[in-house]
């Protein structure tokens, strides 16, 4: 793969990750507003689904970018040192 072409993929990947991300900001705050079962459980089971896609899409982020991958254990490892 040239890297021009991982670049372009790694763009399209941020770019939907962006996307997920902001469904689920969008569909939480409804799930509380929502006054029926079934349209609660409706919009909790798509909000899952996107959360899985976040992880997913960090997670072939990650392997495609050594330098993300670097960062995202630099983070991981300071949070779970503060906590």
């Amino acid at each position: 793969m040239r890297v021009s072409e991982l670049v372009s993929d790694l763009q399209a990947l941020r770019a939907n990750l962006a996307e997920e991300l902001e469904a689920v900001n969008r569909y939480e705050p409804l799930i509380e507003r929502l006054a029926h079962d079934e349209a609660r459980a409706v919009v909790k089971r798509i909000t899952d689904a996107r959360k899985d896609h976040v992880a997913q899409l960090f997670d072939v982020i990650a392997r495609l970018d050594p330098k993300q991958r670097d960062s995202n254990q630099q983070v991981s490892g300071a949070t779970r040192a503060d906590g």
